[in-house]
This record gives C-alpha cells, sequence and structure tokens, in this order.
C-alpha cells in the first residue's frame, strides 16, 4: 500500500492581471509549493476556505476539489510549484485514506 503510480508536476509563473479560474485536477492529491507568492490567496471553492500561501509552504488537498485563485493586483512575479499524485487504481485511494 502507498504505492503511486505517477505524478506531474509544473511550475507557474503569474503576473499583474493573471488569474487562475475555477478548476480542480487529475489524480489522487494536488499540492502548491508557494515558491514567491506575495500572501496572493488560493480559494479552496468546495470547502468555503482560503489559504493565504506564505512563501515557503505546501498545501495538499484531493485532486478533485474546485480552487481558484483571483487577478493578481501587485506588480510582482509569482511562482508557484503545482503537482498531482496519481494512483494506478481506486482501491489503493480508499486503503490509504482509512489506514
Amino acid at each position: 500500500h502507498g504505492h503511486f503510480h505517477g505524478c506531474d508536476i509544473w511550475t507557474n509563473f503569474s503576473y499583474k492581471g493573471d488569474d487562475n479560474p475555477s478548476h480542480s485536477h487529475y489524480g489522487f492529491l494536488s499540492g502548491v509549493i508557494y515558491h514567491k507568492n506575495h500572501n496572493h490567496e488560493t480559494f479552496f471553492d468546495d470547502y468555503g476556505l482560503k489559504y493565504e500561501g506564505f512563501d515557503g509552504t505546501m498545501i495538499m488537498f484531493p485532486s478533485d476539489t474546485l480552487h481558484h485563485v483571483k487577478k493578481q493586483l501587485l506588480d510582482e512575479e509569482r511562482i508557484t510549484i503545482a503537482f498531482n499524485i496519481i494512483c494506478s487504481d481506486n482501491s489503493k485511494k480508499k486503503n490509504f485514506l482509512y489506514q
């Protein structure tokens, strides 16, 4: 148990005026590492929560969670690293969560 099929990872570079509309991801778990975020909040629509995204922190959430980032107002580059962890079959997802 606890073995995963693979993962996707990418870097986001955002600038003044950029946003990220509500979306979810493919996989089992998704996450964001806030490298240079300037406390630009990530909103988790399904839960009515937000996270300030302090530089040097990471957050993980179920991949099917709707989330978004509002328009960036600061004239500074925002850098985050996002990833998805993908299970090879759904039975592992259930076993991993409840063990």
